[in-house]
């Protein structure tokens, strides 16, 4: 999923980066002495899979969640969430939990309007939609042309990822399968 704006936009390098969407689970600091055995402990070992869906689509005021999909929040979800931080002892530190975002955008640009042209350009292109009477939106999550409409996912694995420096440096360190 790696929606980008039809018209080549006038903005930084910096802005749209590539990266995985994600749900962030934690958020630990560079200099964490937490270990990748730890992390990987945090995870229930019966864990399911999880219905991830989708609420709404929408911009924020941080590069990390530039525009962004706000997810259905589910109990299976926050007790996850909770698992993580309580077997690390530590305490939450994830910001508009839970969301993915679809794409970065600094905070200079956001400043000339590119949060808000993305996110207008998505709903004037049709690329956004809700069913009457659904909980869920829709996004359509295809290259230009062709259409591939979501409305949630099945998280079927967790990823520990190092997410130092620039967002092309980031690096996958595991993953881990959930039942």
């Amino acid at each position: 999923m790696r929606i980008r704006p039809s018209s080549k936009p006038l903005t930084s390098d910096a802005s749209y980066p590539d990266f995985d969407p994600h749900i962030t689970l934690l958020a630990l600091p560079a200099d964490s002495e937490i270990t990748l055995d730890a992390l990987r402990d945090a995870i229930p070992s019966d864990q399911k899979s999880l219905a991830i869906g989708f609420n709404a689509v929408e911009t924020s005021d941080h590069f990390f969640r530039s525009a962004l999909i706000t997810i259905i929040p589910t109990a299976e979800l926050f007790a996850l969430h909770g698992h993580v931080h309580a077997s690390l002892k530590l305490d939450p530190r994830t910001p508009m939990f839970p969301h993915v975002s679809l794409c970065y955008i600094t905070d200079d640009d956001a400043q000339r309007g590119e949060r808000d042209r993305y996110l207008h350009e998505l709903e004037t292109q049709g690329r956004i939609k809700r069913e009457v009477g659904s909980p869920r939106v829709s996004l359509d999550c295809s290259e230009e042309g062709d259409q591939d409409w979501m409305d949630g996912f099945s998280a079927c694995e967790v990823w520990v990822a190092e997410c130092n420096g620039p967002v092309a440096s980031w690096k996958i360190l595991d993953k881990i399968p959930l039942a």
